[in-house]
């Protein structure tokens, strides 16, 4: 898990949707970006994690 928790810097009157990369939740002030994964943002770390374990399982052929 590497990356940092920030804050959307988006004005008040903003009516844009933002929603997690991975589970698709609103995500409406703070979000997690991931070094690895650097333009998508993710409503929490674990979110990131799963979506680097499912990565890490497609790469090496396991079956789930």
């Amino acid at each position: 898990m590497s990356g940092t928790q920030k804050a959307l810097e988006i004005p008040w009157h903003e009516t844009r949707i933002l929603n997690c990369y991975f589970c698709g939740r609103m995500i409406s002030r703070i979000y997690w970006e991931d070094h690895e994964f650097p333009h998508q943002k993710f409503c929490e770390a674990s979110c990131a994690d799963l979506k680097r374990s499912l990565a890490d399982n497609l790469q090496s052929g396991k079956q789930i």
